[in-house]
């Protein structure tokens, strides 16, 4: 079975590597968030890819990280106050290059069809309108049949609530690690993300003696990930997969722990 999926087994009986996440798909060789920048995540090998949604003006779930829409279109103005026909209009991909001109602000469910049988964290952006976000998250996943290989996550532990009691789901965490590790746990949540430089061997220790992955983001350096991957964790997010993948690879594969809730496979 391979690591893409998001299927839970038994940690006890998988043989554990630390999963690469493309963080906005590869951004770090193409545009955010496009389809261009997961096809080449794909590509790269990573394991999963992570995409931020938040709602268009209509209430459509979009693939798109900042609230204002100067940084990566040539559109001007809100995420929140742009209907989704007008952001598919939108040029998503010249800003980085010329060569990704034409590639557009995707909606959740043409993000999901692009990628195809690889796992994806869908991390739903901070939001007043909770429930509102959460279900057209969860319909739009639902028509793309990729529920079962989606890991939700947010910094908004309210948010988390309003997904369905089954939906595998992550706490974000930027500061106050411990605490947030708590509160990841009586969530229910099979993963905590934290800030890779909140990461520590007793943490890790901590997360999965509560049944949690670990994920870190965002880590680029080769070094790095592998210190992190040598400390534990499960996971991590990383704007250049190829680079992550080949560091993870020139170490020894190491079997997880009993404890853990189960491996991402």
């Amino acid at each position: 079975m391979s690591l893409a999926r998001t299927r839970v087994v038994s940690s006890a009986r998988t043989r554990h590597r630390c999963l690469v996440i493309g963080h906005r798909g590869a951004s770090a060789t193409a545009p955010e968030n496009t389809r261009a920048a997961i096809v080449a995540a794909q590509r790269a090998g990573a394991d999963m890819v992570e995409l931020d949604v938040q709602l268009s003006a209509d209430g459509q779930p979009v693939v798109f990280h900042d609230t204002r829409l100067e940084r990566t279109t040539d559109g001007r103005g809100t995420i929140g106050r742009t209907r989704a026909q007008a952001l598919a209009l939108l040029d998503a991909g010249r800003w980085f290059a010329l060569r990704f001109r034409g590639e557009r602000i995707l909606r959740l469910e043409e993000a999901l069809r692009a990628a195809g049988t690889m796992g994806v964290n869908v991390e739903l952006k901070r939001t007043r309108a909770r429930r509102r976000l959460a279900c057209a998250a969860v319909a739009a996943a639902r028509r793309a049949g990729a529920m079962r290989r989606i890991l939700w996550s947010s910094f908004d532990a309210g948010l988390l609530h309003e997904l369905p009691a089954d939906a595998p789901r992550a706490l974000i965490c930027a500061r106050g690690p411990d605490a947030s590790l708590i509160a990841a746990a009586r969530l229910g949540c099979r993963a905590w993300h934290p800030r890779e430089d909140l990461v520590t061997p007793a943490r890790v220790a901590r997360a999965h003696a509560l049944r949690l992955r670990v994920h870190a983001w965002t880590v680029d350096q080769a070094s790095r990930a592998q210190a992190l991957s040598r400390a534990g964790i499960d996971g991590v997010f990383t704007n250049d997969p190829a680079r992550i993948r080949g560091a993870l690879a020139r170490l020894k594969p190491r079997v997880p722990p009993t404890a853990g809730r189960g491996a991402l496979a």
